[in-house]
């Protein structure tokens, strides 16, 4: 069948490499950095003439927000950050704690290109190395980047960056307090250098923020000046004879207040939803107590003790595709991150391999072979190569997901909470089950069964399924959706299993000498009893999608597994973010602010992809609790939203009901 290729295919850099102390961008015909001292050029332009670090020593946020328009070699994020850590250890005491960088490439390098160029610079070999380890592959739009234990965010958004920043989200009053103005130069690269690069800049910084660039042309000046900065021309680096440099101007605000950064969060739910918001607010120093209804974490879905992990994709390659796109290296980053400081996760990035189980869903997949995603993301295999990747035999191919696996997700709730509880801010509390939420006196009161109560200024829900049981929830479109899997002994062929396999169910590679399947799905069904009719359900799906291979006999299934709920959405979708004030939604109009429930959050809706998108759904929520630069844009923050359903119908001039 013919297919077009993907929308979200990038053109990868160019480089010349003929000296490498100077490559150069065939695309542009420009150096990528200065051979004279390319580092000490970055720490010039941008860093000394945005007055970094001495900002900041009294820089009254927690974090501070670096923008750049070309991240290329990613040498000034290098030098950036090897200030900002010379800062800390200088400043332990400062209230800047954080350093959240955001960067946007057209042409993203690939990891050997940026190994290459990083040898140029041995002071930064350590930051480089992990900059690398965790660089993702190249899809548009932006990817998140948690480095240095999450005290270093880097924000890459891949893709033009006139069409990338009118999507991102100000926030209340900006979220950048420094450009770097980078990229090839004017004469190069005109096509970057337009008003709307300006305006953006303005629309998104907070006030103060300063830029610096290496170019003093007219074009970049008065395009500046024009959008609201003030601008002078100083010396420039080298042989460079000026620059320019400046700030927004003070006129460029209305008089709005600002948005405390909240100290204290309530967080209800101790799944892995909650626990990665919980590892989150902690590194952003803000004071955490759960409250979970269980005898420990991880009791529900996040409970089992195998669950596959890779990316949804389609062909449409739509919002619902770009977003685990741009979910799944930050889940494989946040599970390696905790295996790196030594928590017990059981996991094994082998791989996922997707097979078809009829000849539509097999041109399924050899359509979505055919997307062009990249070859590390997901590729096509015929049959030879699925079953060399699979170590047992498999008489078709499908598509592969080389950075997939598994892991245990009850052990890495465990190690996102255990890490979250070595910062001293983390208070769980055990065995309180929510039985009332009310707003009061602009706060949140919550009654647990036995009496206790809490009056808190802000409160997250990660509740799965049970997020919809209070009246100011209610509306929440979620549906509990009941699964139930096995875990069978291996036999003498599936016990060379060394790839997940996902077809009408899915197989997981052994763990002390048992295989995980499954999964029956009870739409409609919050019940987690154990049911020989689930098991039959399993039964035929492993027959459905291995039932040509010699091996599937082996796949008998006895009494043991589990059957837990997850919480799903019809758009299959998650649902993160501020819950909307209901009664005024109804009569809300598109060109006025979105009414919310103040203090009031959400993180729920995950469905089976919880492994997938949690990292990403914890971090969005947390950067609009804090006012951070967004990891997903506008357009895509709308797709999210718990309120989404009702705002498109008004959208549409179409009456609502609570």
């Amino acid at each position: 069948m013919s297919v077009s290729p993907s929308s979200n295919t990038l053109e990868s850099a160019s480089i010349d490499w003929s000296d490498p102390a100077a490559p150069v961008s065939t695309q542009f015909d420009d150096v990528y950095f200065s051979k004279h001292d390319g580092a000490a050029e970055t720490d010039y332009v941008f860093l000394q003439h945005n007055q970094l670090p001495s900002r900041w020593a009294d820089h009254p946020r927690r974090h501070f927000s670096v923008a750049e328009t070309g991240f290329g070699t990613g040498l000034n994020l290098l030098v950036l950050w090897q200030r900002f850590n010379a800062f800390r250890q200088t400043n332990p005491d400062a209230r800047c704690r954080r350093l959240h960088f955001v960067s946007f490439e057209k042409y993203p390098l690939n990891v050997t290109d940026l190994s290459r160029a990083h040898r140029q610079w041995p002071q930064f070999e350590a930051l480089a190395a992990e900059l690398r380890s965790h660089y993702p592959p190249a899809t548009e739009g932006c990817h998140r980047l948690l480095l240095q234990g999450g005290e270093v965010v880097v924000d890459l958004w891949f893709g033009d960056v006139l069409e990338q920043l009118p999507g991102l989200d100000a926030g209340d009053r900006g979220v950048v307090d420094a450009w770097f103005l980078d990229g090839f130069a004017p004469s190069k690269n005109p096509d970057m250098w337009q008003p709307v690069l300006f305006n953006e800049m303005a629309r998104l910084s907070r006030p103060e923020a300063t830029f610096a660039t290496f170019t003093a042309a007219g074009i970049v000046r008065r395009g500046l000046q024009d959008a609201g900065f003030e601008v002078e021309k100083v010396p420039g680096f080298g042989r460079k004879r000026e620059m320019a440099r400046g700030r927004i101007a003070e006129q460029h605000y209305a008089a709005l207040s600002e948005a405390a950064e909240p100290d204290a969060v309530t967080l209800v739910g101790a799944g892995l939803a909650g626990a990665a918001t919980a590892l989150g607010l902690v590194r952003r120093g803000v004071r955490v107590d759960l409250y979970c209804q269980d005898e420990g974490p991880a009791q529900g879905a996040s409970g089992n003790r195998q669950g596959a992990i890779y990316p949804l994709l389609n062909q449409a390659d739509d919002g619902l595709s770009r977003f685990y796109q741009q979910a799944f290296p930050l889940a494989r980053q946040l599970l390696l991150q905790m295996v790196a400081r030594e928590h017990p996760i059981a996991h094994d990035l082998s791989g996922v391999l997707q097979l078809g189980v009829d000849e539509k869903s097999q041109n399924r997949l050899d359509a979505l072979a055919q997307q062009s995603f990249p070859t590390e993301l997901a590729h096509g295999v015929d049959a030879e190569s699925a079953s060399r990747i699979a170590g047992v035999p498999l008489s078709r191919g499908g598509l592969y997901y080389p950075l997939g696996g598994w892991l245990c997700p009850a052990q890495l709730t465990d190690a996102l909470l255990a890490e979250a509880e070595k910062s001293g801010l983390l208070t769980c509390h055990y065995r309180h089950q929510l039985q009332t939420l009310t707003p009061q006196g602009g706060q949140w009161q919550l009654e647990f069964d036995g009496g206790h109560k809490v009056l808190s200024d802000q409160v997250v829900l990660a509740l799965g399924h049970q997020s919809n049981q209070f009246e100011v929830t209610a509306p929440l479109p979620l549906n509990p959706v009941r699964g139930q899997i096995s875990y069978p002994e291996a036999g003498p062929t599936t016990a060379g299993l060394k790839t997940v396999l996902c077809a009408d169910g899915y197989l997981v590679p052994e763990q002390d000498g048992r295989l995980t399947c499954g999964a029956s799905f009870g739409r409609g069904d919050a019940s987690s009893e154990w049911r020989e009719t689930d098991k039959a359900e399993i039964v035929q799906r492993m027959a459905n999608s291995f039932g040509q291979e010699p091996w599937e006999p082996e796949l008998v299934l006895d009494d043991s597994g589990r059957a837990a709920v997850r919480a799903a959405v019809r758009d299959h979708l998650p649902l993160v973010g501020p819950v909307p004030d209901w009664d005024t939604l109804a009569q809300w109009t598109p060109d006025t602010p979105l009414p919310l429930q103040p203090g009031l959050h959400l993180i729920t809706g995950l469905g089976s992809r919880g492994l997938c998108s949690g990292a990403l759904c914890a971090e969005l929520l947390l950067s609009q609790l804090m006012d951070e630069p967004r990891p997903q844009s506008q357009e895509q923050q709308a797709r999210l939203t718990p309120g989404r359903f009702w705002i498109r119908k008004r959208v549409k001039g179409q009456p609502v009901t609570r």
